[in-house]
């Protein structure tokens, strides 16, 4: 492999200052010239003049850095293609999406770890957002999917499965566009009784937040709607049917006809958003909710 103190050089070289190449390397200043300065001497070389203004190649320099990218380039690929190698052989950590549960956010947190673990091999499955539930993807963690992220109840989902948990997911209701309540900067409970809102929810102790549904419950003019589980069709019967239906943040822009509006609920009703995996994750997955956990600052 080639000498890293030509990424110094380099850096030096395309900057122009020693001073820009320390920030671009994320080394002080004086560290960048030592290492600059030593190559030079070892090598019986002279690749800067040195000035107030900055620096700048010597002919020697240039004919030196011009010879010298290619072969670092060359040396960057074949460390890429042996990590790449070894990543084929590692078992993979699969995370189910769909349109329902996107995974957006464990992706952008992992891209912050990008190429930094090669011993973690990412991959995502497509999950269908038909009549197969949440609970029958659960209940079959580690067979083609091992984890999804998603919103849920902490409390609920710990009976089945691992929960990570990396924020809050608060409720609100997806309205359909036709609806008054649609135009609405929030919505509140009376505006719901008032309307005599039909309100689709998860039925009692089926996963759902029972805050939400017990606040509702208190109110005359409004209908609870119970469903097994959320799926695309849910969306498409309430946009045809007017039904409103509690939504999360996550499923903005799911449906074209339905619009999120926040809640005005009289205490703090929302979900958990994370990830749910296997009670027995295999150690490649247990890695990677790890890192997710350090990433997202997240504590055990």
């Amino acid at each position: 492999m080639y000498d890293k103190r030509l990424d110094a050089v380099i850096a030096a070289a395309d900057t122009g200052s020693f001073a820009s190449a320390g920030r671009m390397l994320h080394i002080s200043t004086p560290a960048l010239a030592k290492q600059i300065n030593t190559f030079e001497k070892e090598y019986g070389l002279k690749l800067f003049t040195r000035s107030r203004s900055g620096v700048e190649l010597t002919s020697q320099g240039r004919d030196f850095v011009a010879d010298a990218r290619p072969v670092m380039h060359e040396c960057n690929e074949i460390i890429s293609r042996a990590q790449h190698r070894s990543a084929a052989n590692v078992e993979p950590v699969r995370l189910g999406v769909s349109i329902l549960r996107s995974g957006r956010r464990i992706l952008d947190l992992w891209q912050k770890d990008a190429g930094k673990h090669p011993e973690i091999r990412l991959e995502l499955v497509s999950l269908p957002d038909n009549k197969t539930t949440i609970n029958d993807i659960i209940t079959h963690l580690g067979e083609t999917v091992d984890m999804v992220s998603t919103a849920f109840d902490t409390d609920y989902w710990a009976q089945h499965c691992g929960t990570l948990t990396l924020d809050f997911e608060p409720l609100c209701l997806a309205i359909p566009r036709n609806n008054p309540l649609a135009r609405k900067p929030i919505i509140t409970l009376d505006d719901l009784d008032r309307s005599h809102a039909r309100i689709r929810v998860l039925k009692h102790r089926h996963g759902g937040d029972e805050t939400a549904r017990a606040l509702l419950a208190q109110y005359p003019g409004i209908t609870l709607i119970d469903i097994d589980h959320y799926d695309l069709d849910t969306f498409n019967d309430c946009a045809q049917s007017g039904d409103v239906m509690i939504s999360k943040n996550m499923w903005a822009g799911v449906h074209p006809q339905l619009v999120n509006v926040p809640v005005d609920w009289p205490v703090r009703v929302g979900l958990s958003y994370g990830l749910l995996y296997s009670l027995n994750p295999s150690p490649a997955v247990a890695a990677f909710i790890e890192r997710i956990r350090e990433l997202a600052g997240t504590s055990v």
